[in-house]
Order: C-alpha cells, then structure tokens, then sequence
C-alpha cells in the first residue's frame, strides 16, 4: 500500500467516525472497522456502474467461471494476509453475492422503466475492475487488521447500519456485513 493509501485510508476512517451517530458501546471500536465499512460501501457502491455496463451490454450478472477465479486469487491473497481460510471463503463469497444483489436490482429496476441504455457508463474491464480489485485488497487487508476488533460486539453496531449509499437494497448490506460477522448471535 502506497502513502496516499495510507493517507486515504486515515481520512475516511476519520470522516465516517465522525459522521456515524452515537452509537452504544462502539466508542472504543478501533478504526480498522470502520476502514472496513468505509471501503465495503465503496466497493457495493460501484455495482450500479458494473450493472449499467452489463445491462447495455446484454452481459449476464452471474459469471460462475470469473467468480471462481476471482474466489481463488482473493483465497490466495487472504491467506497471504493471515485470514482464516473458512472466514476468508465466507467473506469473499458474501461480497460477491452482495454485489450481485445490487446489480439484480438495478437490472430489475430498468426492466420495470423500461430503460433501453443507461448513460454515462464506466467500462467494466479498464475502469471498474481495477478500482473493485483495488478494494478487494483493500477489504483482505482491513479483514486482517480488524481481526481482534470484528470478534467484539461494538463492531457489529457499527457495521449493521444499513448505509445511505444502499438505502435501495438493504439486502445487499446486510448479506456483506453477515460475511464479515458470520453467524454471530451473541450481540445485540
């Protein structure tokens, strides 16, 4: 990671920590998870412009060999980062549905428009990819980190809120989160 990624990561940590209200109990949770919550909202964020370049396209949402690829390269880097490989799987796997997820909307949400285009569109292969894979190390790397902070319970109060950015499809959020908490049941 470049300093202008350190530098970038350190600013929007302290600007959702600063735009989150009170929440009880995460006063103390360390600003790995909110790094990790920041850069999830990025990442399903870019999903309406990937659905916009299949839809016009005419490309499938699901794409079973590229998700296998990219599932063994993200194993790969996880385990180089020290992630356990079953909490790896499943947060992986949980991005990539939820990121799914967003694209069914929006492809859901143009066929009842009627929408032949979308305008404005980012290619998929030399804009969008790169910056997902960008985050994908990103998400590896803040996983790692906040491992010790992700097993308190303050964490999950600042991670299930569902964000602004997704307010349209909670769903998405909510599948994401439960791939980074698992099947928790101990918190609140």
């Amino acid at each position: 990671m470049t300093e202008t990624d350190h530098l970038r990561h350190a600013v929007l940590a302290l600007l959702i920590f600063l735009a989150l209200p009170p929440l009880a109990g995460c006063a103390d949770t360390a600003n790995e998870v909110l790094v990790l919550r920041r850069l999830m909202i990025e990442r399903l964020d870019l999903m309406e412009q990937v659905a916009a370049y299949k839809w016009n396209n005419k490309l499938s949402i699901d794409d079973p060999v590229r998700e296998a690829n990219v599932l063994k390269a993200t194993m790969a880097r996880s385990r180089a980062a020290g992630l356990d490989p079953k909490i790896a799987q499943r947060f992986i796997v949980a991005q990539m549905e939820s990121a799914k997820t967003v694209q069914r909307y929006y492809f859901d949400l143009w066929r009842q428009q009627g929408v032949a285009q979308v305008t404005g569109v980012s290619d998929l292969v030399t804009e969008l990819r790169p910056r997902i894979g960008a985050l994908s190390v990103d998400l590896i790397a803040a996983m790692a980190e906040g491992g010790s902070q992700l097993a308190d319970c303050s964490s999950t109060s600042v991670l299930r809120p569902v964000p602004q950015e997704l307010l349209n499809v909670p769903r998405a959020w909510n599948i994401a989160v439960d791939g980074v908490l698992g099947e928790r049941r101990d918190c609140p």
